[in-house]
């Protein structure tokens, strides 16, 4: 098992124990070609905090055995676009893995954020199954598909 993998158990267990970790970091590794390339993202770390992994889990039901894979998931979406607010730099990584065999799971990036220490890393906002009709088709009209088919 990762060590990814590992502090997500250990971040799952503790917020079942009413003691939730919410501030650690944790690595996902190297920001991937394609948010450098399509989304002109800096070449930082990419984390994820405590706090996103326990609202994925407890708030959207994401399994615990995704949120293990957020690695290789994020590292091989199926598809990039620009976020629909307009004062936002974030984009929206649409994954190939569904929640409840129907949503497709979508994981905000920020890119270029402070986090601890004064550490600059870009920073995975959020993970959910995005629910209502599907989402690719609103955001292709509205101009918003940076990647992917």
């Amino acid at each position: 098992m990762s060590n990814f993998a590992q502090a997500v158990e250990l971040l799952i267990k503790a917020e079942m124990e009413g003691k939730p970790k919410h501030e650690p970091l944790l690595e996902l590794g190297p920001t991937p070609d394609y948010l450098i390339n399509e989304a002109q993202f800096e070449s930082l770390d990419l984390v994820v905090t405590g706090k996103v992994i326990s609202k994925a889990c407890f708030d959207h039901g994401i399994p615990t055995s995704v949120l293990k894979r957020l690695p290789e998931i994020i590292a091989n979406p199926k598809s990039l676009y620009r976020s629909a607010h307009r004062d936002s730099s974030s984009v929206i990584v649409v994954t190939l893995e569904l929640h409840r065999k129907e949503l497709p799971i979508i994981i905000p990036v920020q890119p270029s954020r402070e986090m601890a220490r004064k550490r600059i890393c870009n920073v995975v906002a959020s993970m959910y199954g995005k629910e209502g009709p599907n989402p690719e088709v609103k955001w292709k009209k509205e101009g918003l598909h940076l990647w992917g088919p």
